[in-house]
């Protein structure tokens, strides 16, 4: 109880009970949380990553590789974000709506829930991938002896973002996407 109580200021990921969740505050959140700290922090980890490779390139040619999988990925997130934002937030929310009016929902012209949701998952594995790289290519995230400041930053920032990312792809890939397919099936019926 007294450690409960010491840290109530300090929530973490894993305080929430997430799968409790209604899905629209879950879609919310998940927009509100991770697509808003893809879209604040993916310039500044562009810039350094492009600083990084310019000035340290020739002696540590693994950062230019980083650099050019960061762009990847950074332009990949930013059409994925959008596709989410624009089609499949919002149809889980009208399967919400119609769950808690009691009302059958329109078919959309993507067909069932599970026809983005395929896609998502297979961006979502993609960008995993890449940072997958990019954390390999990175030695986990361990800037050399005698990194400048932007170089540790590069780093710090690009540890911190693939964190979020695997957050992000959990509550999307476990619970969002297989709850919204239940909602899906049990609104047609």
């Amino acid at each position: 109880m007294e450690k409960e109580l010491l840290n109530i200021n300090n929530p973490t990921s894993n305080a929430y009970n997430y799968d409790a969740w209604k899905l629209d505050f879950l879609v919310d959140h998940i927009e509100n949380i991770h697509h808003n700290y893809v879209t604040e922090n993916t310039p500044l980890v562009l810039q350094y990553a492009a600083k990084v490779a310019k000035v340290h390139g020739h002696h540590y040619t693994e950062v230019v590789e980083i650099n050019r999988l960061f762009n990847e990925v950074a332009q990949e997130l930013a059409a994925h974000l959008k596709k989410e934002e624009l089609i499949l937030f919002p149809f889980i929310k009208q399967l919400v709506k119609a769950d808690k009016e009691g009302i059958k929902v329109k078919m959309p012209h993507f067909g069932t829930v599970n026809n983005p949701i395929k896609m998502m998952e297979e961006e979502h594995e993609n960008a995993g991938d890449i940072l997958k790289e990019i954390k390999q290519l990175s030695n986990n995230y361990s800037p050399p002896n005698g990194a400048c400041n932007t170089f540790k930053a590069l780093y710090a920032k690009l540890e911190e973002f693939e964190q979020d990312l695997n957050q992000h792809i959990h509550l999307e890939n476990n619970i969002l996407f297989p709850k919204a397919i239940a909602l899906e099936k049990k609104n047609s019926q």
